[in-house]
């Protein structure tokens, strides 16, 4: 994990579960980590939970909502800006909605598809423009999937 220290990562859905798990691993290990959600609250406890481990990283909380595109890209923007770039990308962000064929609601459908599909499409491009606009070939893009049964 040597090579990772003060390197970049995105996690998406860093507020909860598995999302912070990961972002608090990374810190832990040394990188900066942008954990992104709507509640940027609970990243913040979780960012002063790594700050008083004395963790050799730093989780920098960015709100972000993932079904609105001008904010994934604003968020890319920062990124940029302020730290460089994203070295790791890890999409973590998904959700579900009990929504039958038969009987669910479009709206329902369409936020499972704008959170699990569109939202980790764009970030996975961005992700990898870049990475690639700095050279980087040993970046990461990682994707997480859930299955649900009702």
């Amino acid at each position: 994990m040597d090579r990772w220290t003060g390197r970049v990562a995105l996690v998406t859905g860093a507020s909860v579960g598995i999302g912070a798990a990961i972002a608090k691993e990374l810190v832990r290990f040394g990188m900066k980590v942008v954990g992104c959600a709507r509640d940027v609250d609970k990243i913040k406890n979780l960012a002063a939970q790594c700050q008083s481990a004395s963790y050799a990283g730093v989780l920098i909380p960015f709100k972000c909502d993932l079904t609105n595109v001008e904010e994934i890209q604003s968020m890319f923007s920062a990124i940029k800006e302020e730290h460089n770039g994203v070295d790791v990308c890890i999409n973590n962000a998904g959700l579900a909605h009990p929504e039958p064929l038969l009987s669910g609601k479009t709206s329902g459908w369409k936020n499972m598809l704008d959170v699990n599909i569109l939202a980790l499409s764009i970030c996975t491009r961005e992700a990898y423009q870049s990475m690639k606009e700095r050279n980087i070939d040993d970046g990461h893009i990682i994707n997480l999937n859930r299955l649900a049964f009702t």
